[in-house]
């Protein structure tokens, strides 16, 4: 009976720290996208000029940072009540789970077909930030998790 409460909150601290990896993760996927799009050329000129990829470039940083803002909220929610710590970890849980396959996707994409190659580290990434979405629930666990948290 008293066991359940203490539980949860060790999982929602262990989603804190998971988020605060994935966020690692995404910035280095970030960060090697830029630079990949800064020196791979297509038709004499870097692919990074090209506006519909630095749309999806900025995609991926928004991405990112509302994943570290939501980190930061999450990790500052654990010693709030049960129902606000809980809606933290599992709205934090949600976005994070959106954006690390959002950002894994596209930095695979524009990195064409070496994204999942093993010298690059990019394809490494998108799986760890892939499992990542499914350890202590995935998204739609979250969301239901988070709108039954009253």
């Amino acid at each position: 009976g008293k066991g359940l409460p203490l539980v949860e909150k060790v999982i929602d601290q262990g989603i804190g720290a998971l988020c605060a990896e994935a966020v690692g993760g995404m910035k280095e996927l970030n960060d090697a996208t830029v630079e990949y799009c800064k020196t791979r050329k297509q038709f004499g000129v870097p692919i990074g000029k090209f506006q519909v990829l630095q749309h999806r470039m900025v995609d991926m940083f928004m991405s990112y940072e509302q994943s570290v803002s939501m980190t930061y909220m999450v990790n500052m929610k654990m010693d709030e009540s049960d129902v606000e710590r809980t809606k933290a970890a599992s709205g934090a849980k949600v976005q994070i789970g959106k954006a690390g396959r959002f950002v894994g996707q596209q930095a695979v994409q524009l990195h064409g077909g070496m994204g999942m190659t093993d010298e690059l580290n990019v394809g490494h990434y998108f799986k760890r930030l892939t499992m990542m979405d499914t350890l202590f629930g995935n998204v739609d666990h979250h969301l239901k998790r988070f709108t039954n948290a009253a």
